[in-house]
This record gives C-alpha cells, structure tokens and sequence, in this order.
C-alpha cells in the first residue's frame, strides 16, 4: 500500500489499529478493527482497492492508532 513512511511503522508501541473510511461526498464514516498494524495495512489496501473498482477515488482510507481514553475524572 502506497504512502508515507508514518504509514509505515508502529505508533509509540500502539499494538491496534484501525481502519477508518470517509466518504466526503455522503458524509459517511465508517470504522473497521481493532487489527494488529500488518493486518490493518492489509485491510486498508484491500478496502482501498475496492473503492478504487467502483470509481470512487473520492472516498478516504485511513490506518489509525487505537489507544485507551483517559479515565474520568
């Protein structure tokens, strides 16, 4: 999958990751995961091929960090 080499390598020991996907034309927002990074890259690739087969270059995949929230306080 092509992109930049912060696409490339863990995040700070981040272990899960996600596959997000916008859709600027409707708006939609999906999410997909937790996956460990190699299969996130993996599914965001496969995703990204699928869009690009239905033309619909427009739509945005993203591998993301998953990390805990913070505990209320």
């Amino acid at each position: 999958m092509p992109g930049s080499r912060t696409t490339r390598r863990r995040n700070g020991g981040t272990t899960r990751f996600v596959v997000v996907v916008v859709d600027p034309v409707t708006d939609e927002v999906d999410s997909h995961g937790p996956y460990p990074y190699e299969v996130a890259l993996s599914e965001a690739s496969r995703r990204r091929e699928e869009f690009d087969a239905e033309d619909l270059e427009d739509v945005i995949v993203l591998v993301v960090p998953l990390r805990p929230g913070d505990e209320p306080s």
